[in-house]
């Protein structure tokens, strides 16, 4: 039986398949703000990607911004000297009181408990390998289940139904943008800044600082 050399292997840590085509690539080096397409059906593979400390401090303002933004009233209403106003939180419950129960839960789900999973997993990835040069403990289930969840935070959805909500209420209430509407706006533009981020990236990134 034959003695296979190590140096006979081939190494395929130098390759990428396509998320479209699922054609195998081979990785080569990318000057900033460049992306790698695919040959084959010119989706992108991989990108040269932000450092991992300018992506932990991204995740770190999206936090407090999200707490900013479920903390404080989105809107104000007034009509006939009555004033209401009402929270992220506020409108879910609304939700279930009028049973609306599958309206409310996707609502909590898609712009609460999501965007949440999606930030603390990040935090949990980045915070040990940037700052302590760390691998943590369970990176690769939290990669696998930032890839399942990372889809499912709708904060600009939400944002754009409140916003046509809005613009059909004026000509009938006085309506008064809250901070939470604003820390929506901001918020919706930081989730994108991050998904848009590919994973690979992210992994390669992290081997990288690793080394």
């Amino acid at each position: 039986m034959s003695l296979i050399k190590k140096r006979d292997l081939i190494s395929t840590s130098n390759l990428i398949g396509c998320d479209e085509c699922d054609t195998i690539s081979k990785k080569t080096p990318l000057q900033k703000g460049e992306k790698a397409l695919c040959p084959c059906c010119g989706g992108e593979l991989y990108q040269q990607t932000k450092s991992l400390k300018k992506l932990l401090a991204l995740v770190c303002t999206a936090f407090i911004v999200f707490i900013i933004a479920n903390c404080y009233p989105i809107v104000s209403v007034e009509l006939q000297g009555n004033h209401s106003e009402t929270s992220l939180i506020g409108a879910v419950i609304a939700m279930f009181q009028i049973d609306r129960f599958f309206v409310g839960t996707l609502i909590f789900i898609t712009t609460f408990i999501m965007p949440l999973i999606n930030i603390l997993l990040l935090f949990y990835i980045l915070y040990p390998v940037s700052l302590r040069k760390k691998r943590p403990k369970f990176l690769v289930q939290a990669m696998r289940l930032l890839s399942s969840f990372r889809i499912w935070a709708m904060i600009e959805v939400f944002l754009i139904g409140v916003l046509v909500t809005l613009v059909k209420l004026v000509g009938m209430v006085v309506v008064i943008p809250g901070i939470a509407l604003w820390a929506f706006a901001v918020l919706s533009i930081l989730m994108i800044m991050i998904t848009s981020v590919k994973l690979q990236s992210i992994w390669d990134e992290i081997d990288r600082c690793l080394i």
